[in-house]
């Protein structure tokens, strides 16, 4: 009978269990230290958390681990959050699994879990597994609200897990990690203008402007979350996020706003708002006193599907309403910026014509 409590327990929790649990439930320690044996019908995920099962782990099982291992009021962040969150953009999620708990937790890292600590702890989210749950959303959340439920695991929301990410950039690969350029060191060094790390911005810019784009997050929750960044980390996430409030929605339009800041002759352009006088068009800037559109054509927005055939539309229209339009390629705002510069000062001229 104690067994069938522990197994019960087990299957809401995706087959694992801790030894508090096992022990709470009836178990002795001797049944446990049995279970766990070499060739046993359990093994050892992490230290007091094991798996009623043999064989390999999937994601959900090391999810589920290591919320176990981290307590009740933890919630996974960092890359895996943002995958999570069905964003593209974040940096690759490797073995270890970043967890967020309470300040006050006495919780280390262990195994394949980070656990950070945090004196702003968030109200989770529930992560749902669409592989292994199939019910209705209200009745998976009534269930998860009484105890744990097979497949679904509590992660930070996504403004926090894209700031998160950014912050802790010193755990990321190399191109995610701002290196300064100046020999003689610079701890301010993202406040000074040409001190842009440039994949490390990139990156930045597109996983924040990815959040707000597809809408995983508002621009008010992100706004807060870089608001609270420590200042000598979150220097990345306030560069990224000054482009955002202005309205760039992707990281090449990004770099064309550090392009058009360096101008003698540009003044700020609207950054994807609606084309003055038709509210259905939306470039990604645009110059009224000149009639000038500068698009940025990103195969991640213009390439797939029937996006280009849109995209020909949308310039027709430009075009039928006395509208120039520019387009420009991410590799030639990398490659070509003066070239580029020069191209849309000159359009910018002739339309104040």
């Amino acid at each position: 009978m104690h067994h069938d409590h522990a197994f019960a327990l087990a299957r809401a929790q995706d087959g694992l269990i801790t030894r508090r649990q096992a022990l709470a439930s009836g178990m002795t320690k001797d049944a446990v230290k049995h279970a766990i044996r070499p060739g046993g019908p359990w093994q050892r995920v992490l230290p007091g958390v094991y798996a009623t099962f043999n064989g390999p782990l999937t994601p959900i099982h090391r999810r589920r681990a290591a919320i176990l291992h981290s307590g009740p009021r933890a919630a996974i962040s960092g890359a895996w959050a943002c995958g999570m969150s069905g964003l593209a953009y974040g940096p690759p999620a490797d073995d270890e699994i970043d967890v967020l708990v309470p300040w006050e937790s006495a919780l280390r890292s262990k195994g394949f879990v980070r656990v950070n600590r945090t004196t702003r702890p968030p109200v989770p989210q529930l992560w749902i597994d669409d592989d292994l749950v199939d019910l209705p959303l209200d009745v998976l959340i009534d269930q998860a609200e009484n105890g744990p439920v097979p497949g679904i695991v509590p992660v930070v929301p996504p403004a926090r897990a894209v700031v998160e990410t950014v912050v802790r950039c010193e755990r990321l690969p190399a191109d995610w990690r701002p290196r300064c350029s100046r020999t003689d060191g610079c701890p301010r060094c993202w406040d000074h203008p040409g001190h842009h790390h440039d994949l490390a911005l990139r990156n930045a810019r597109a996983l924040m402007c990815e959040a707000v784009q597809r809408r995983r997050t508002t621009l008010t929750a992100l706004r807060a979350e870089v608001a609270a960044a420590p200042r000598r980390g979150g220097a990345l996430a306030r560069l990224a996020m000054r482009d955002i409030e202005a309205g760039c929605r992707s990281a090449p339009e990004c770099e064309l706003r550090d392009l058009v800041r360096t101008s003698r002759v540009l003044p700020e352009p609207r950054w994807n708002q609606p084309l003055p006088g038709h509210r259905g068009i939306h470039p990604d800037a645009c110059w009224e006193q000149a009639r000038l559109v500068v698009e940025v054509d990103s195969r991640s927005f213009h390439g797939f599907g029937d996006a280009p055939a849109r995209t020909e539309e949308r310039r027709a229209r430009y075009a039928a309403h006395g509208w120039r339009v520019l387009p420009v390629s991410p590799a030639r705002l990398r490659t070509e910026p003066a070239a580029v510069l020069r191209e849309i000062e000159a359009a910018y001229l002739a339309g104040r014509e």
